[in-house]
């Protein structure tokens, strides 16, 4: 992995890539990770957006829960689609319905691409059994599993921030 990471071509992402990868390493979960660089990309300051995703690793620690990389996109995704609004969303307010088609089409390629959405079934590994924790870092199963993943999700969400812009 020499220069960056074996995946991604484009500068842009593969500076997001590494940051995201250096916020892995300092044992933040993937939802924290992928909000913290899409949020510097877009330009928001950290609070209130990067609290959204703090207690994830409650989740995680469950055993049962969806990839953390789509959790913490469906929540900038959200920010994102109500930029501009001064409220909580209206049922049927276009920017929510926006919202929510970009969070389904993030989570039908994923699946397409991946086969699944749940953490345990994506890693191998179940987050509440400590061994299971500590076999994802010593063999570095997240290589081959949410290092692709997130560089996936991360230049989908570009390209809908790129959308939300013209």
């Amino acid at each position: 992995m020499e220069g960056g990471h074996y995946y991604v071509t484009d500068d842009r992402i593969n500076a997001l890539w590494n940051k995201g990868i250096q916020l892995m390493g300092e044992k933040y979960t993937w939802a924290e990770a992928i909000l913290q660089v899409l949020r510097e990309d877009t330009g928001w300051d950290a609070t209130p957006y990067q609290w959204a995703t703090a207690g994830y690793a409650g989740a995680i620690n469950s055993g049962k829960t969806i990839c953390g990389i789509l959790f913490g996109a469906s929540i900038y995704l959200g920010f994102l689609n109500g930029m501009d609004a001064t409220d909580a969303p209206e049922l049927m307010d276009e920017r929510r319905l926006k919202a929510i088609k970009s969070v389904g089409k993030l989570f039908n390629g994923f699946i397409n691409r991946f086969w699944e959405t749940d953490c345990k079934a994506l890693t191998g590994c179940d987050w509440s059994k400590k061994e299971d924790i500590d076999r994802y870092f010593k063999d570095e199963i997240y290589k081959d599993t949410c290092f692709r993943q997130f560089e996936y999700v991360i230049e989908k969400c570009i390209n809908e921030k790129a959308m939300a812009n013209q």
